[in-house]
């Protein structure tokens, strides 16, 4: 994201974020986690335990298994802060199934634009 020339800030992401909390597991920690948005790209997660075990650039693994959403793939964690136990995760590994259910599940949420992380 970047400042506008307003101070507003502009959502540059290649894909559109949906405000959705799925509750998460993710590895190797082991840690129940909350997604706070997510999109086709990547997603902001809430870490449920302090301190939070994450750091940029670390590597996860991370698996969704509710009743309406089964989704598990790799990603490299871009940004922390452990402030409000949160991480932005950029997807590098996802199979062709677990993106069909991500498309899925994101066509029931509402776009809402970003104006932070």
């Amino acid at each position: 994201m970047r400042r506008a020339n307003g101070g507003q800030f502009v959502d540059r992401r290649a894909n559109p974020r949906r405000d959705a909390r799925i509750p998460i597991n993710m590895n190797p920690a082991n840690v129940s986690a909350r997604t706070q948005d997510i999109s086709l790209g990547g997603m902001k997660v809430r870490v449920e335990i302090t301190p939070m075990p994450f750091h940029i650039r670390d590597e996860v693994m991370f698996l969704a298994n509710q009743p309406y959403f089964k989704f598990q793939g790799q990603g490299e964690i871009l940004w922390a802060s452990p402030r409000d136990s949160t991480v932005g995760i950029k997807f590098t590994q996802l199979g062709e199934e677990a993106r069909k259910s991500l498309e899925e599940v994101l066509s029931l949420f509402v776009h809402v634009p970003t104006s932070n992380r």
